[in-house]
């Protein structure tokens, strides 16, 4: 079974002397429980299209014009200020952790999605280029833009 690397980030809490630590604790643990996933969701010709985009098909001469992984190193920075920033709420009182969930995947899907709307590279295939007129997307572009989603779950499942 193959380790997947992990990076850690902290977030610095203050603590100060009046608080009860192990109360500071119950707010912050339920974020270890849980992760936000940002992907895909639609039938299976949705499912093929944005696979093509994210990785390419060697077999129909198409290049990757990956959206999602993208968009989501592109997002790392924002979303990083946000949780420090939100931990700190949550340690306070202030926030809940669903809330920060939240914030977190509907910043991420909009970046994800600001992404897919910039992606010009590699260029257009000769046979695609055909039906795309204009700077418009086609119909499965746009049905590949709008199910784009996140969801929050418990970490392992």
């Amino acid at each position: 079974m193959a380790r997947r690397r992990q990076r850690v980030r902290r977030a610095n809490v203050e603590y100060s002397g009046d608080m009860d630590l192990s109360a500071l604790v119950d707010r912050v643990r339920p974020l270890t429980a849980h992760e936000v996933v940002i992907g895909v969701e639609g039938n299976e010709e949705i499912a093929l299209v944005a696979a093509v985009h994210e990785f390419g098909s060697a077999k129909m001469n198409i290049p990757a014009r990956s959206f999602i992984g993208t968009g989501k190193k592109k997002a790392q920075v924002a979303i990083g200020k946000l949780v420090r920033a939100g931990v700190n709420e949550i340690a306070l009182g202030n926030k809940t952790v669903d809330s920060l969930l939240q914030e977190i995947g509907e910043l991420g899907q909009q970046r994800v999605v600001k992404n897919f709307d910039r992606i010009k590279q590699p260029g257009l295939s000769a046979i695609y280029a055909r039906y795309k007129t204009g700077k418009r997307l086609l119909q499965a572009d746009m049905d590949l833009r709008e199910s784009i989603v996140f969801r929050v779950r418990r970490k392992g499942g």
